[in-house]
C-alpha cells in the first residue's frame, strides 16, 4: 500500500510543480531572494521525514540558502527524527511533554547550548494548556508566552 501511494505522489509531482510554476509566473513572482513558509502540519511521522537520505530530509537541511521557513507542527517531539531536530532553530512546546522527552530533545538539537535542567525546571510548572514554552536557539532567548484567553 505505501508503495502505490509512493508511486502516485510521483505521478501527480510534475503536474503539482507545473501547477505552482505557472501560478508563480502569472503572479511575476521575481524577487529574490524569495520568501516562503512551508507548513507540515502532523507530519513528523511521515515517511518523507524519517530517513535522512529522502528527499524531503535533504530540502530540509538547505531551506536557509532559499530563504524558506518551515513550521513542523507534531504532537510530540519523540515523532521527529534526530536529523530533523539538529536543524530546529526555534522550539515552541506547550505542557504535557515529558521529562524523558524534554531531555531527548534538548540533547538532540541545537537547545543543547542551555542548560536543559535549568529549562526543564521553568517549564514543568506550566500548567495553562495555551501557555507556550519558546526557545529561540540563535537569538539565544528562553520564553514562557501566557495565552491571552
Amino acid at each position: 500500500n505505501a508503495e502505490n501511494i509512493r508511486e502516485e505522489t510521483l505521478q501527480k509531482q510534475p503536474k503539482e510543480i507545473e501547477y505552482i510554476s505557472k501560478k508563480l509566473q502569472s503572479y511575476d513572482w521575481k524577487t529574490y531572494p524569495h520568501r516562503c513558509l512551508l507548513i507540515l502540519d502532523d507530519f513528523a511521522s511521515h515517511p518523507l521525514l524519517k530517513n535522512r537520505e529522502q528527499d524531503m530530509c535533504r530540502i530540509l537541511k538547505k531551506l536557509r540558502h532559499f530563504n524558506i521557513s518551515v513550521v513542523i507542527c507534531v504532537q510530540t517531539a519523540k515523532s521527529l527524527s534526530k536529523d530533523v531536530k539538529r536543524i530546529l532553530t526555534d522550539i515552541i512546546l506547550f505542557p504535557g511533554l515529558s521529562e524523558d522527552d524534554f531531555m531527548e530533545l534538548m540533547k538532540e538539537s541545537m537547545a543543547g547550548k542551555f542548560d536543559r535542567h535549568e529549562l526543564w525546571e521553568k517549564y514543568k510548572v506550566i500548567q495553562d494548556p495555551h501557555t507556550s514554552f519558546r526557545i529561540h536557539i540563535y537569538a539565544n532567548k528562553v520564553q514562557i508566552v501566557k495565552s491571552q484567553a
